[in-house]
C-alpha cells in the first residue's frame, strides 16, 4: 500500500504530521467557493433579500466553513501561532459575505457592516464555537470513553471559560 502525504477523512484533511495547514487551505478554498456562489444570489436589482441572505450565511455557510474547527483553532493560544492568521483570513470571507448582503462599498469598515447586518465579529464567532465545543466535552456523561481524558482538565477549562 503506497504512502500518501495527505488524506481526506470525514471532511478533514489529515497529513502525516497531523498539521492543520492543508485543512486550513481547504477551508479557505471552500469559503471562497461559497463567496462566489453567494455573490450570484445577492444581486441588488433582482437577487434574494438581505434578510434571507443573512440567514443563509448563518445557517449554511458558517457551519460548512467551520466544520471541525474546534480541532485546530485555538484563538488565545501561544502554541498555535498560525491560528490568528487563519482566523483573520476567515474573517475576510465573512466581510465579503456581508458586503454582498448590504451592497456596500469595499471602503466601509468591517465593524459598521457587521452592525448593519446584525452579525457578530468573526473572532467572537470563533470564541463562541470554541466555547460550545468545550461545554459539550466537559458535560459528557461519565460513561463516555473521552471522560477519562477530559476530566483532569475540566476544572481548568471551565475556569478559563467563566472568567
Amino acid at each position: 500500500m503506497p504512502a500518501v502525504a495527505m488524506h481526506k477523512f470525514l471532511g478533514v484533511m489529515l497529513d502525516q504530521e497531523l498539521c492543520w495547514k492543508e485543512h486550513c487551505q481547504y477551508v479557505l478554498q471552500k469559503g471562497m467557493k461559497w463567496v462566489m456562489q453567494y455573490q450570484r444570489l445577492t444581486k441588488t436589482s433582482e437577487g434574494v433579500s438581505a434578510k434571507f441572505m443573512r440567514w443563509f450565511f448563518i445557517l449554511v455557510i458558517i457551519p460548512r466553513m467551520m466544520y471541525v474547527t474546534d480541532l485546530f483553532l485555538m484563538p488565545g493560544s501561544r502554541i498555535s501561532k498560525g491560528t490568528k492568521g487563519f482566523i483573520s483570513k476567515l474573517a475576510k470571507i465573512q466581510r465579503q459575505e456581508t458586503l454582498h448582503i448590504t451592497g456596500a462599498l469595499r471602503s466601509v469598515p468591517t465593524d459598521v457592516i457587521d452592525a448593519c447586518t446584525d452579525m457578530i465579529p468573526f473572532h467572537f464567532l470563533v470564541e463562541r464555537l470554541m466555547h460550545r465545543a468545550t461545554t459539550r466535552l466537559v458535560t459528557l456523561p461519565l460513561s463516555h470513553p473521552l471522560v477519562k481524558h477530559i476530566a483532569p482538565d475540566a476544572v481548568k477549562i471551565l475556569q478559563k471559560v467563566w472568567t
